[in-house]
């Protein structure tokens, strides 16, 4: 074959080469911008989600399982279905980068066992409270309700000053020692507002009011032998203490991708690389 042959033959080549690719890109391109809407739905609705599991942890009140879609999975079975655990019961869950979809299904279930953790340790808290009664100033006593069970699951410490009204809370708040030294060291100091602290649900399990002036030691020393017992008799009570945090952080890393992928749901090399893996699909 002559040189110019050659040449024409090269060039030819080159021409039909590139033309493949700026098509299998064309294509590419062309289906990204199609799904593109659906992608950025997706990509928004997970960081609403996880927005909104980080606002309940900066809050203290994680949310559970029971917050989620229920299925029934026979008569007495039931299993839930929070929002990414659901995208990956429907499928849709392929649609979002991989790396990202498997993060975000463990995070949600590490944030949802969390709470579930918190909630199972309540029993646990409320006999530390009640373990070591001569902390308590004479007059201390224990309420029946419906749903008691040992008789020492309503406690009230004495309330000498005949005090009505009451700062609410959950067991789940002694897991950050900070807010409870001040909530106790402000109910000493006022004297006409109580603590009490409650399981959450209605009825209620556990509940343990403590009124100004019912405890015979002073504040700190009384959170100290308390804080002490938590530690030993609650499983994983330190680690339960600054889980918060690190959850709060897993979930403002994971957030900054999921924004970046909100607004460009696929960037270009994505494009690039999945153009040419789709052919040998």
């Amino acid at each position: 074959m002559s040189e110019t042959w050659q040449t024409i033959a090269l060039s030819f080549a080159t021409s039909l080469i590139v033309s493949l690719i700026t098509f299998i890109l064309g294509l590419k391109s062309g289906k990204n911008q199609a799904d593109r809407a659906k992608l950025q739905d997706l990509y928004k609705n997970l960081y609403s989600h996880f927005s909104d599991l980080k606002d309940s942890l900066n809050k203290n009140r994680p949310k559970s399982w029971k917050n989620y879609k229920k299925v029934e999975r026979g008569i007495y079975s039931v299993e839930y279905f929070p929002p990414v655990k659901e995208l990956h019961r429907t499928g849709d869950i392929l649609f979002i980068k991989k790396g990202i979809a498997k993060k975000a299904l463990e995070l949600e279930t590490e944030v949802l066992q969390y709470s579930y953790e918190l909630t199972k340790h309540i029993p646990q808290i409320h006999a530390a409270i009640v373990s070591d009664l001569d902390k308590y100033r004479e007059g201390y006593s224990f309420k029946s309700y419906q749903r008691s069970e040992s008789g020492t699951d309503n406690f009230e410490t004495a309330n000498p000053k005949g005090c009505n009204s009451f700062f609410p809370r959950n067991y789940r708040d002694f897991y950050n020692r900070e807010d409870i030294t001040k909530l106790f060291k402000e109910m000493r100091e006022r004297k006409d507002v109580a603590i009490e602290f409650m399981t959450g649900e209605n009825p209620i399990t556990f509940s343990a009011k403590f009124y100004p002036d019912g405890i015979n030691v002073d504040v700190d020393e009384f959170l100290e032998h308390l804080y002490s017992l938590l530690e030993t008799n609650v499983d994983g009570f330190k680690d339960l203490c600054t889980k918060r945090q690190t959850l709060i952080r897993k979930i403002e890393k994971l957030n900054k991708k999921l924004t970046r992928k909100a607004k460009e749901p696929v960037g270009f090399w994505e494009t690039v690389f999945g153009a040419f893996t789709d052919m040998f699909h």
